[in-house]
């Protein structure tokens, strides 16, 4: 089998696997340690300020389905089901890990190199340390979902729900200049 076939096979199964109810109650408790985490993370760095952000019922789906996308799908595909191996028996946990440490650097940097070369408005952001430090335990969380669901669909939802919350109800809509 080539290496596209079995990109293909991964995206494939990734896509097409259905977490089950205990996948998605793992999701939540996933849900529940990032809030633990990074909410007196992002509050005491200046990322978070409670503000709901009003919209119109437009522009508040243009927001859910656009996130959806972007960041939360295409960055689930690139730095979970692309990069980590195959969560099977048959490879050695030594691997998974490394390659687990090695998807998660990537995702933290990728934040910063992609606000300077796309998005220069979002740097200070990007660059914030509670931001970082947020976006290292959304990505271990995010590992730790798709391992255990095998599946891309409980690390899509837990990106996306910590997204939009902190866009509409944190103030990162207005921290971004969206």
């Amino acid at each position: 089998m080539n290496f596209l076939e079995i990109i293909y096979d991964k995206v494939v199964f990734a896509l097409l696997t259905i977490p089950t109810l205990k996948n998605w109650i793992f999701s939540l408790f996933l849900l529940f340690i990032i809030a633990l985490i990074c909410l007196p993370l992002g509050f005491q760095s200046g990322l978070l300020e409670f503000e709901i952000l009003h919209l119109s019922f437009i522009g508040m789906i243009k927001i859910l389905v656009s996130r959806f996308f972007f960041p939360c799908f295409a960055e689930e595909l690139l730095f979970r089901v692309l990069l980590l191996p195959s969560p099977t028996p048959n490879t050695p946990v030594n691997i998974q890990l490394t390659m687990a440490f090695i998807s998660i650097v990537l995702y933290v940097i990728g934040h910063p190199i992609f606000a300077a070369l796309f998005y220069q408005k979002a740097f200070g952001v990007f660059t914030n340390p509670g931001f970082l430090l947020s976006t290292l335990v959304l990505g271990i969380t995010l590992t730790i979902s798709y391992w255990h669901s095998r599946s891309i669909w409980p690390p899509i939802v837990i990106h996306w729900i910590v997204v939009i919350v902190w866009l509409l109800i944190f103030d990162g809509y207005s921290k971004l200049d969206l």
